[in-house]
């Protein structure tokens, strides 16, 4: 806070200079004296004394706050216990930075108001030095403003309606289908891939379907109840099977995978997948999946070190998918 006279200031007022003073200028590592905090206050022409401290803090930490004293030969204070620890401030503070959700000017906003709290001291080590090769950030902030709609009429259970933009071969954006208007029974957002999507009843496919909500344009909450959710309709589940690689029929795969990948398949599979070493480098799991494109790239990105050995259908199938990828 600047160094200017602050006037007509009751004890009301006083009591939150007091606390603002502490959380923003002391932490554990760095207290702030009685004389020190008198000082302040009287270049700000607010007359205080060493009682009038001790009362103040005093009433502050009725209050719930955690402001701690470190008694030596003059008592000093410390704003104690945050609403977030350093630690997990930097982990919000990298998730804005490598989001492809957030915009930049956005991430900048909001990561100064992240290190807002934590005292001065602190922020400096929230100078992150993250770095994210590729990384897509977007330049339309509408994305909040979507979501939040679809939030609250999720809440309110009511329809929406927005359109929908996609891009033309020279690169321009266009609404969809000449600018027609969607109605949808929103029921839950789902975030895969860095993307939110809208899981809701859509009016024109007469079932329950997906938007990209980025993509989403001119939403507005409608006045009419939403189509309410089938009996025994679980949005994760159904998020699972289509953003993942189970939606449609299961089957049953046996894959050949090097040992280092053991990992790699716990992490997609849980560790109750089926597994049988094979050889003293590679292992076998027998997995359940959909045999669709979503499984069949996600094999092709590990380039042999993940093989398809059965069954002969899905191998057959697998290899026609990379043959058409070839141009011929």
């Amino acid at each position: 806070m600047r160094t200017k006279k602050i006037e007509n200031v009751n004890k009301k007022g006083r009591l939150l200079y007091m606390l603002r003073l502490l959380y923003e200028n002391t932490d554990d590592q760095h207290v702030m004296s009685t004389n020190e905090i008198i000082d302040w206050f009287t270049k700000r022409g607010i007359p205080v004394h060493r009682k009038t401290v001790k009362d103040d803090i005093d009433t502050l930490v009725q209050a719930g706050y955690d402001i701690e004293t470190v008694h030596t030969n003059h008592s000093s204070f410390y704003f104690g216990e945050r609403e977030f620890e350093l630690p997990e401030l930097k982990l919000l503070i990298d998730a804005v930075m490598s989001s492809r959700f957030i915009t930049d000017e956005k991430s900048r906003k909001m990561i100064r108001k992240l290190t807002k709290l934590a005292s001065q001291y602190q922020s400096s080590d929230l100078v992150r030095h993250l770095y994210t090769a590729g990384r897509v950030k977007p330049s339309n902030e509408k994305i909040y403003y979507v979501v939040n709609s679809i939030t609250d009429a999720i809440n309110a259970k009511k329809k929406i309606r927005f359109n929908y933009e996609e891009y033309t071969p020279d690169k321009k954006i266009i609404l969809r289908h000449d600018g027609e208007v969607y109605v949808n029974s929103p029921y839950a957002l789902f975030w895969s891939n860095d993307f939110y999507y809208l899981i809701g009843y859509s009016e024109k496919h007469e079932g329950i379907i997906q938007f990209r909500v980025d993509r989403m344009v001119n939403t507005e909450i409608l006045d009419e109840q939403a189509v309410p959710a089938p009996e025994g309709f679980d949005a994760a589940e159904y998020g699972k099977e289509f953003f993942e690689m189970f939606c449609g029929d299961e089957v049953t795969v046996t894959l050949e995978c090097e040992n280092t990948l053991m990992k790699t398949i716990i992490d997609k599979f849980g560790e109750e997948v089926e597994t049988k070493k094979v050889g003293l480098d590679k292992f076998r799991a027998k997995v359940k999946v959909a045999a669709s494109p979503v499984f069949y790239g996600w094999v092709f990105q590990f380039v042999g070190q993940i093989k398809i050995i059965s069954p002969a259908a899905v191998k057959k199938q697998y290899q026609k998918m990379l043959q058409d990828a070839i141009e011929k």
